[in-house]
């Protein structure tokens, strides 16, 4: 009897325990890759020349790579330096992103001055917003053309518009 009737109450606890899970995972990976462009940002200025975050395989959920893109192609080529890279998220994240940029493969560069660029054109800036979501639940990550990036929830903030 006593199994029976916690059998029942943990089967409706399921349903809660699965949301609280992808709502960490949620705030988990959109912390990592708000991480990750502020250390390109970072990187840039102090190397004072071009960083670029590439999605991994033109995929920002198989995760992201850090890397000096001497050749500017978007691409991790042999011999170019990669600084940091980031495993794939989970399955239940889904990401969306758009920029003024919106030619694949994805891409976050920034320059010596910590501005958002295009990896080939250090003075043509590209910024725009990834979204992050699970569920009900989203995060966006929005850069402006400056290169300042801010992390928010919609649900909460306003404006905090994500990529359809």
């Amino acid at each position: 009897m006593v199994l029976a009737v916690a059998s029942i109450l943990f089967s409706g606890a399921m349903p809660d325990m699965r949301q609280a899970i992808e709502a960490f995972q949620l705030r988990a990976a959109s912390a990592d890759l708000l991480a990750a462009i502020h250390e390109t940002r970072a990187e840039a200025m102090a190397r004072g020349q071009i960083v670029t975050l590439l999605a991994n395989n033109g995929d920002w959920r198989q995760g992201w790579t850090i890397l000096l893109d001497s050749n500017a192609n978007r691409q991790a080529d042999p011999g170019e330096r990669i600084l940091k890279w980031h495993r794939s998220l989970p399955k239940a994240i889904e990401i969306r992103s758009g920029f003024t940029d919106p030619t694949a493969p994805f891409y976050i560069a920034y320059n010596s001055a910590g501005r958002s660029c295009r990896p080939a054109h250090a003075k043509a800036a590209n910024f725009g917003t990834i979204s992050l979501s699970t569920g009900e639940q989203q995060r966006n990550i929005k850069i402006n053309m400056l290169g300042r990036v801010r992390l928010c929830d919609p649900a909460r903030e306003s404006p905090c518009t994500g990529v359809d």
